[in-house]
C-alpha cells in the first residue's frame, strides 16, 4: 500500500482523525458513557472505527467514500434528534458532536471530488 499524494484524500483523513479526537474527548466529558462498561466499550469502538476509515483513506483505498457516504445517511435519521436531546442534558457533548459530524460531512464531501476546488484555494 502506498500513502495518497491526493490533497483531498489527506484533507479528509486528517478530518476523520479530528473526528475522532473530538469523538475521544466527548468521551470523556460524557458522563453517561463513563458510568456504563458496555457504552465504554462501544464508543471506543466506533472511534476505532473512525480511526480505521481515516487509515484506508490516507491509503487511498476507493471504496471506503461509499462506506462512509452510507454510514452517514443511515446516521442522519436519527442525528437532529439526538443533538436536540444532547443539547437538553449535556450541551458540552452537543457541540462536540455537531462538530465532529461536520468535520465527518466534510471529510466525506472531499472523497468525492477528488479535483482541486477553484474556490478553496
Amino acid at each position: 500500500m502506498r500513502i495518497t499524494q491526493n490533497p483531498n484524500y489527506i484533507k479528509s483523513s486528517n478530518l476523520l482523525f479530528l473526528s475522532a479526537c473530538i469523538g475521544f474527548i466527548n468521551l470523556l466529558l460524557s458522563p453517561d458513557v463513563l458510568s456504563s462498561r458496555s457504552a465504554i466499550i462501544t464508543s471506543v469502538i466506533i472511534i476505532l472505527f473512525i480511526l480505521v476509515f481515516g487509515l484506508l483513506v490516507r491509503f487511498e483505498i476507493s471504496w471506503v467514500k461509499f462506506l462512509l457516504l452510507s454510514s452517514i445517511l443511515i446516521g442522519f435519521n436519527s442525528l437532529p434528534q439526538f443533538i436536540k436531546e444532547e443539547f437538553s442534558y449535556h450541551p458540552i457533548n452537543a457541540i462536540t458532536l455537531i462538530l465532529q459530524s461536520i468535520a465527518q460531512f466534510y471529510a466525506t464531501f472531499l472523497l468525492f471530488f477528488t479535483k482541486k476546488l477553484d474556490w478553496w484555494s
